[in-house]
């Protein structure tokens, strides 16, 4: 047994906020990734996803929104890893830790450039990975309430929008009509273009029209989400999507 691992629960017995952490897994063996996910289930970690290519990673980021990524190098083509993590690193994703077999120099100069959170060698140990994952969790603390303003365009002037007061937004037509707790806004935009450039967490999309401030919502089901006086439509396609992460807050 390694050494690492007589720390490893106090240290989660002392921060439960990192069990809670959601982590995508892209791995295109998926005995390694099954290895992974029970290392990091062994280290408490239960809020954890896998996918196998690099079309499903890209589409896991938009609807799993995980804070942390594990990226295999070589996936189908021989640097789709590199190439999902230059991409989370120019939108800034989430914080992501590469997972691969190769260290030789040319390979390591190219996973620099992308400013990963850690890199790990294969076989994973459960030391590293433990230690990977604590310091971008870290990172990811240390950046969340960064982007807590939204700005939106009120006619000539900048509105910077607390995102916390935001109970929801209504896409309609080319328009977004975006309910605060005390104040409606009505900006030109698409709500895929709005939700981009928010990058927060909280607000979280629930249907082709609507996406709702999770922290608002005082119960839902498969069809609904209510707010305190009023109600939304879930999408079909999201819905257990949304039951997971409304569990996962709780």
């Amino acid at each position: 047994m390694e050494r690492m691992d007589l720390l490893i629960p106090s240290l989660l017995t002392k921060k439960n906020e990192m069990t809670d952490a959601k982590i995508l897994i892209v791995e295109d063996e998926i005995l390694i990734a099954e290895d992974l996910k029970d290392l990091l289930n062994s280290l408490g970690f239960q809020n954890i996803a896998m996918v196998h290519d690099k079309q499903s990673a890209l589409q896991a980021f938009e609807t799993f929104r995980p804070q942390i990524a594990l990226l295999d190098v070589h996936l189908e083509n021989e640097a789709d890893g590199i190439v999902i993590g230059q991409h989370l690193s120019e939108n800034k994703t989430c914080q992501f830790i590469y997972v691969t077999a190769h260290s030789d120099v040319e390979m390591v100069k190219k996973i620099i450039q992308t400013n990963p959170a850690g890199y790990i060698t294969k076989p994973v140990k459960k030391s590293d990975l433990f230690a990977s994952v604590s310091i971008a969790l870290g990172k990811t603390n240390a950046n969340k309430n960064v982007v807590s303003k939204i700005q939106i365009k009120d006619g000539y002037d900048i509105v910077l929008i607390d995102a916390q007061t935001i109970r929801y937004i209504e896409a309609e037509g080319n328009y977004l009509n975006i309910f605060c707790d005390d104040k409606k806004y009505v900006v030109r935009q698409s709500l895929d273009a709005f939700l981009e450039e928010a990058k927060n967490d909280i607000l979280y999309r629930i249907h082709r029209s609507y996406a709702v401030n999770i922290q608002k919502v005082v119960r839902y089901s498969k069809k609904e989400i209510f707010l305190k006086d009023m109600a939304l439509p879930v999408s079909r396609n999201i819905k257990d999507e949304f039951d997971n992460l409304m569990k996962s807050k709780i």
